[in-house]
This record gives C-alpha cells, sequence and structure tokens, in this order.
C-alpha cells in the first residue's frame, strides 16, 4: 500500500514538474533519480501515517465520550375548583437534563444533572463494571440510579408520550431514583436487574435525601424482550423508619415498605397510517408517598393502559387511564373537615389524551389534557382538577 502512494506522489509530482517552465539554457537543471524521488516521497508518506497514529490515539478516548441532553419548556393551566382553591397558568421549565457518559471496555462512567428553575441537582451518578467474559451483558453498577422496578418509573421523560408519570408510579416511585449497588444482566431474550438501596429515595420527606435508619430495601425486576413484546414482574421489600420526634415514637418502630408489580408492553404494526403501541403495569403495595407525606404501613393499588398509535412517521396520538387506590378498597368518604369535599383516601382515575408531532429527531412538540375522577359520595363533589398542557421538547 505504501509503495502504491509513493508511486502514486512521485506520478503527481513528474507531472507537476513537466508544466513548469523550463529554466534558462544557460543554467543546469538540477536533476533527480527516480530512487531518490521514491525515497523522499516514502519519508513524506511515513510523516502523514505518524501524524495520523497521533490523531487516532488523541481521538480515540474522545470517541468513548458522549454527551446528550434535554429541555422541556411547557405551558400548563388547571381548571379553578368549585370552592376558587387550585387553578393556574404557568409557564415553567419542567426538565432541563445534560448527561454524560464514558464507555470503556470494563467499565461506565455516567452522570446526569438537571437545571431547573428551582436550582441544580443531581439526578444519576453511576460507577459500572462490566463483569469481564460477559461481552458487556452483565454489570454491576453503585451510586444513585433509577430503582429497577417496573417500566415507566426505569423510562426516560424525554421518551414517554405524557408529560408527566402516572399517579401509581408517583405514589409508589415517587423518585424513580434511589442510592444503592445493582446487578444488571442480559441472557438472550431474557432481563434481570436487583439491587439493595437505601429505600428512601433522594427526595425522601423531611431527610434531605439522606437516608435515615440502617434499613435496606431489596428491588428487582426480572422480564423479557421479543421486541413485538416485551414485560416483567418486579418485586420490593423492606422497611422505613419514619423521622418523628421520641415522644411520638419512643421505640422508632420499622415499618414495612414493599411493592409487587407487573408490566406489559405491545408494538404492532397492522393499520396502514402507522405503528401502534399498547402498554400497561400494575403496582400493588403498602407505605407510599402522598402529597410529600410517607403514608406508614397504608396498602394501595393502582394501574394504568395506555395506546399509543402513530400517524405517518411526524405525528401521533395516545391516551392513558391510569388508576390509583391509596386505601386499597375502602369506600369513598366525605373529608373529615369539609363534608362536602372527597377524603384524601378516596380512589382516583385519570382520562389522559395527547397529540404529539416530531419536528425532526431532535424537537417534539405536544399537547395534552387530563381529567381526574374522584370517587365521591352523596353530597360531595368531584373537585375540578383538570389540566392542559403544552410542552416542547428539544434534545440532542
Amino acid at each position: 500500500m505504501r509503495n502504491l502512494i509513493a508511486a502514486m506522489l512521485t506520478f503527481a509530482s513528474g507531472a507537476a514538474l513537466a508544466q513548469e517552465t523550463p529554466p534558462p539554457a544557460t543554467e543546469a537543471a538540477p536533476t533527480q533519480s527516480t530512487d531518490e524521488r521514491v525515497t523522499e516521497t516514502e519519508g513524506k508518506v511515513t510523516s502523514i501515517e505518524e501524524q495520523l497514529a497521533e490523531i487516532k490515539s488523541i481521538l480515540s478516548p474522545l470517541s468513548k465520550l458522549k454527551f446528550s441532553g434535554y429541555v422541556q419548556g411547557r405551558y400548563q393551566w388547571e381548571q379553578t375548583r368549585e370552592n376558587g382553591t387550585g387553578g393556574f397558568s404557568r409557564f415553567t421549565v419542567r426538565r432541563s437534563r445534560l448527561k454524560a457518559t464514558y464507555t470503556g471496555d470494563i467499565a461506565q462512567f455516567m452522570l446526569q444533572i438537571d437545571a431547573s428553575p428551582s436550582g441544580v441537582t443531581l439526578k444519576d451518578a453511576e460507577a459500572t463494571l462490566f463483569i469481564p467474559g460477559t461481552k458487556q451483558n452483565q454489570s454491576v453498577t453503585l451510586g444513585q440510579m433509577k430503582w429497577p422496578f417496573g417500566y415507566e418509573a426505569v423510562q426516560s421523560s424525554s421518551d414517554r408520550e405524557f408529560p408527566e408519570r402516572t399517579r401509581v408510579i408517583r405514589a409508589f416511585l415517587p423518585d424513580e431514583r434511589d442510592r444503592g449497588v445493582k446487578y444488571s444482566g442480559k441472557f438472550g431474550f431474557l432481563r434481570l436487574s436487583a439491587g439493595v438501596f437505601d429505600g428512601n429515595g433522594i427526595n425522601f420527606p423531611n431527610s434531605a435525601g439522606v437516608d435515615n435508619d440502617k434499613e435496606k430495601d431489596l428491588i428487582g425486576r426480572a422480564g423479557f424482550d421479543l421486541k413485538w413484546i416485551s414485560g416483567g414482574i418486579s418485586g420490593w421489600y423492606g422497611h422505613t423508619i419514619p423521622l418523628v420526634k421520641a415522644v411520638e415514637d419512643p421505640y422508632r418502630l420499622a415499618y414495612e415498605r414493599s411493592r409487587i408489580g407487573a408490566d406489559l408492553q405491545v408494538y404492532l404494526d397492522f393499520l396502514p397510517v402507522g405503528a401502534t403501541a399498547l402498554k400497561g403495569e400494575y403496582i400493588k403495595g403498602k407505605t407510599f408517598v402522598s402529597n410529600g407525606t410517607e403514608l406508614l404501613d397504608r396498602p394501595a393499588s393502582g394501574w394504568y393502559a395506555l395506546l399509543v398509535q402513530n400517524i405517518g412517521v411526524t405525528d401521533a396520538v395516545a391516551v392513558r387511564y391510569d388508576y390509583f387506590d391509596p386505601s386499597n378498597g375502602t369506600p369513598a368518604l366525605a373529608d373529615s373537615k369539609n363534608p362536602t369535599a372527597p377524603a384524601g383516601t378516596n380512589a382516583v382515575g385519570t382520562v389522559g389524551l395527547t397529540a404529539i408531532h416530531y419536528f425532526g429527531e431532535n424537537l417534539k412538540l405536544s399537547a395534552t389534557y387530563e381529567h381526574p375522577m374522584t370517587a365521591v359520595v352523596a353530597d360531595v363533589h368531584d373537585p375540578h382538577d383538570d389540566q392542559f398542557t403544552v410542552q416542547m421538547q428539544a434534545r440532542f
């Protein structure tokens, strides 16, 4: 290959010399033998190869480093309730993420931050070891990461069709993230992920995200992925010790915090207008978070069903129904302080509709309307709390 390049350069230089104006007859034109020109050209080729090798050594580590991120600008409107409370019309930046990932042969570094009007927070900080001999199909991760539970909690907010996660996910997995250690493995179509975590999340009520006890939670998911259909079952078992004054709980009792869930996703392509996706998830458990407060030893359950229909390659519509029962079957009640309002333990079902338009790969616009329906009894009114959200997301 080197001799071929040298010959081509020699030919080109000879042709160029042939076109130059010959020197005056009185001057002796310097001449080079063919071997001398070939030797000179080989030296130039060697120099070029050395420069290319140096550039490659500099760029090789950078090729393993990937930056990504997205910004979600939002306008949101909420209906004013009958008693005059609630209701708003506002612009906000919901998420503004920047993520850096460096993937080597046996290790991976991942850091993600979120910059919002309320400040800059750490979302993910993962140190991962790829188990040698597994072709990066098995790994151990230590740091701050998403809980390996279910589908929607793990799904990126940039990929989700609706602007926010369902009510049941926000109750059982309010932060989606925690600090701990996790094992992940791929075995053909099987997927396994399990770990040990603090259990309190990164924004645990009244703790500033700091674990306040020695209790650890076991969390995991066993799933499958056959491309057109995927799903899994998830489990969570642990305990929590609330942050209360000694006079309220002198023995600092540990309360059970557990969940069990199942999820399924089906991807079809039978309509001429575009692909269709059906997704659903069910969770039942004990101890969850509501309005920033951990409700101890309280059983609850919930589920959601989502239908997504693509229209061509630039548009999509989605319909979602999610249901959450914070008292797990207890009959609906009136609020003890306001007899015309529903109790906080009443079940809530929400119907949502969203339309999405993609401006290429990096920009999408969505408009979403959601109608919550709270279970009521006689003389109790369902609150007027519909919401309309317009969101534009740019990602790279």
